[in-house]
């Protein structure tokens, strides 16, 4: 799992590419009101990929971009791109699930770490600059309110593009960025897999404040450590839960937001204390050791 944006072209023309196309989106009747859309807890958005398939291959470009110069506020680095080196970046093709072949899905892994397997994407977008070919996957996301359910724990990948998109009555708002800056650090306690909670005003919030744009500039500011409780959810969901848990059980005042598990949180904490109370402590040594070597056999499965 990539911890940090790769500093590439393909990521400086997405970067643009996307920008250009929330702006467009945002300000033009964009006909997305007349979609029809599945159910969240369905999470299949048929309709609105179909949507997002068919405006990004006729908005394939930045040629029409507004945006003359990028600069990238990376720690202390200052990386500064002139977007007319980009133009040769177009996106070729825009794939549904069904339409990505065997082909593609072994090159979509290939350019993730050693060790990774495929997930079914949104979308896949083929994009191509002079004789080089790529291929990126594209989450897309909506909501009736703000914050749902994210992908499974297990299937985030922090620095894949996603599209939020969030409608009500009177209009729908587009958001675009990386599936990280849509995390609320907030994980649901998991019935199946753990899926990590994501906001549209999350994301909106992070644009805000960390993508800026100056008459003609457009400048994004990136710093790790920003990011570092979102990964460390990402890498040990099991962890992240195991802290929420103690501070449950360790708290001395009743929480302001209780949630319906907490009290069966604090009986496992009596009963496990009352248990440990008669070990000695070579049984409670010998109980750790025991414990963390079912920890490590069963992983974050």
């Amino acid at each position: 799992m990539h911890e940090k944006m790769e500093l590439n072209n393909l990521n400086y023309f997405l970067l643009v590419y996307f920008y250009t196309i929330e702006c467009d989106l945002n300000h033009i009747d964009n006909e997305l009101k007349e979609i029809k859309f599945q159910s969240e807890e369905a999470n299949t958005d048929e309709y609105l990929k179909i949507y997002f398939q068919k405006y990004i291959s006729k908005n394939n470009n930045i040629l029409n971009s507004n945006i003359e110069e990028l600069e990238l506020l990376i720690e202390s680095k200052k990386i500064t791109i002139n977007v007319s080196d980009l133009s040769d970046y177009k996106i070729t093709k825009v794939l549904l699930p069904s339409q990505i072949t065997k082909e593609i899905k072994e090159e979509i892994v290939r350019g993730k770490e050693t060790g990774s397997i495929y997930t079914k994407p949104d979308l896949i977008l083929e994009i191509s600059e002079r004789e080089n070919v790529y291929y990126q996957t594209l989450e897309l996301k909506s909501t009736k309110g703000n914050q749902i359910p994210g992908s499974s724990v297990q299937q985030v990948t922090p620095f894949e593009w996603v599209v939020f998109v969030k409608r009500n009555e009177n209009d729908v708002k587009i958001s675009t960025g990386f599936y990280i800056n849509s995390i609320t650090e907030s994980l649901p306690f998991p019935d199946r897999s753990p899926r990590p909670q994501i906001g549209f005003e999350t994301l909106l919030k992070w644009n805000k404040k960390f993508r800026v744009t100056n008459g003609k500039k457009l400048s994004i500011k990136s710093d790790d450590s920003l990011n570092a409780s979102k990964i460390k959810l990402i890498k040990d969901w099991q962890d992240f839960l195991a802290e929420e848990w103690l501070k449950i059980v360790i708290s001395k005042d009743e929480l302001r937001k209780e949630k319906w598990f907490n009290n069966a949180i604090r009986k496992f904490a009596v009963k496990f204390l009352e248990y440990t109370s008669s070990l000695s402590e070579e049984d409670k040594k010998s109980l750790k050791t025991q414990l963390n070597s079912f920890i490590k056999k069963r992983g974050l499965r």
